[in-house]
């Protein structure tokens, strides 16, 4: 009986003391422009091209990278595309990029988070976007479906056409001379 109550007890103060893992939440201050530029090192107006969000994520802290089209730099210098990290979600301070749209982003290191100050400027559809899947792999899962539809039509046709049976040689209508009709 004592033996139970104390398996009791520990498993119990376990569960409560037991396994803690760092809390992770996401708390900013008011924005202030002056503040989040002199705090970055780059501040640019770009277009989120791509975001490469990582496949297997075990945690909100993991990053991912956006690529944005640099339209125009107020600190620091870039040109052409820049690649910018941020945390996968909210709750780590991610910053939720879209791709097709304009930002004002304020970056340190070659990283941003939603208490950066970063400003959506609108949607930029005039700026082409990155594609993940290249059209000619698109192309050719397209044709792979479509000859494989087109196999299992011809195996379902196939069982479907009726085949003779082989059976008893038949030697003509019943009652023919030399046979039995009984």
């Amino acid at each position: 009986m004592w033996g139970h109550l104390a398996a009791l007890v520990v498993m119990s103060s376990a569960l409560i003391v037991g396994p803690m893992s760092p809390a992770c939440a996401c708390s900013c201050a008011e924005p202030d422009p002056v503040k989040n530029a002199a705090w970055a090192d780059l501040v640019f107006v770009g277009v989120v091209v791509d975001v490469d969000r990582p496949a297997f994520s075990m945690s909100s802290g993991d990053l991912m990278t956006a690529r944005l089209t640099v339209e125009r730099v107020d600190k620091g210098s870039a040109a052409g595309h820049v690649e910018i990290k941020t945390a996968v979600e909210g709750p780590s301070c991610g910053f939720g990029f879209v791709e097709g749209t304009r930002y004002l982003i304020y970056s340190r290191d070659g990283q941003t988070s939603i208490c950066a100050g970063n400003r959506m400027l609108g949607a930029a559809p005039e700026v082409e976007l990155d594609s993940d899947v290249p059209v000619a792999a698109l192309v050719a899962g397209a044709a792979t479906v479509v000859v494989v539809a087109l196999a299992l039509w011809w195996v379902l046709r196939r069982r479907g056409t009726p085949r003779p049976v082989a059976g008893p040689v038949d030697d003509g209508p019943a009652g023919a001379p030399g046979q039995d009709s009984a």
